[in-house]
């Protein structure tokens, strides 16, 4: 009897050895870069004839490193890049006062919209039948951090060719100055991997942004602003 017992033991041992499956690695880091697209709000705070009237869609890029506490947690570190521009319509006054025929003016917010940011995800794992790695990843997060504007606060100049008023110079564009503020938002992605360490990903965000900056043509009303934008991106992820 206790040969028999020894006997399936042994056999069982084997079995075990030969179906087992190796659970996921423990992969703690992920680095990675995002690009796609962004839109913005119009800029509160500023009077109506600053803001413009529409907005345009604007490329937005990103690299991240993220840090996994485990399975279920992870937090990110990303810094980006995006244009922030509104449109809208100056009211034009010639000679003697005449109305002249509204013009289109860019209002830059920032040519260049930085973020450096913290973003605390909770994770949502799917894993191969026999577990033999981690699939995807499913997310979603709190996200806040600062933000830098880099602009020239210059304004660009263009002459009215039409009629008895060709001649009269205007102003065609509006860059806003410099700032800084802070940023805070919300996201949601999906990492599909391809092999065990490298994936790729698509996400989508809600930012809010709130600004101060220094504003050399009209210092006092356009000395704050805050909006909204939405990262809309895709991008590639590395794991170890």
């Amino acid at each position: 009897m206790k040969s028999l017992l020894l006997t399936a033991a042994v056999l069982l041992a084997f079995a075990g050895s030969m179906f087992a499956q190796p659970l996921p690695p423990e992969y703690k880091w992920e680095v990675g870069v995002n690009g796609g697209y962004s839109v913005i709000t119009r800029p509160v705070g500023p009077p109506d004839t600053y803001r413009g009237t529409s907005t345009n869609v604007v490329k937005d890029i990103s690299i991240r490193a993220t840090y996994y506490f485990n399975e279920h947690w992870m937090m990110s570190l990303d810094a980006g890049d995006r244009r922030w521009e509104t449109f809208g319509q100056w009211n034009l006054n010639g000679k003697f006062g005449r109305a002249l025929d509204p013009v289109q003016v860019p209002f830059l917010l920032a040519s260049h919209a930085l973020n450096q940011s913290l973003q605390l995800n909770y994770v949502i794992p799917f894993y191969t039948q026999f577990r033999e790695f981690n699939r995807a990843n499913f997310y979603v997060g709190i996200q806040g951090g600062l933000i830098e504007t880099i602009n020239d606060g210059s304004r660009a100049y263009s002459v009215y060719n039409k009629g008895v008023d060709s001649g009269y110079t205007y102003v065609s564009g509006y860059h806003y100055g410099s700032g800084m503020g802070y940023s805070l938002g919300l996201q949601t992605g999906f990492i599909w991997y391809l092999v065990p360490r490298l994936g790729v990903t698509a996400e989508l965000a809600l930012r809010y942004v709130n600004v101060n900056t220094i504003d050399i043509n009209y210092a006092a009303p356009n000395s704050n602003y805050h909006l909204m934008h939405f990262p809309q991106s895709v991008g590639i992820r590395y794991r170890f």
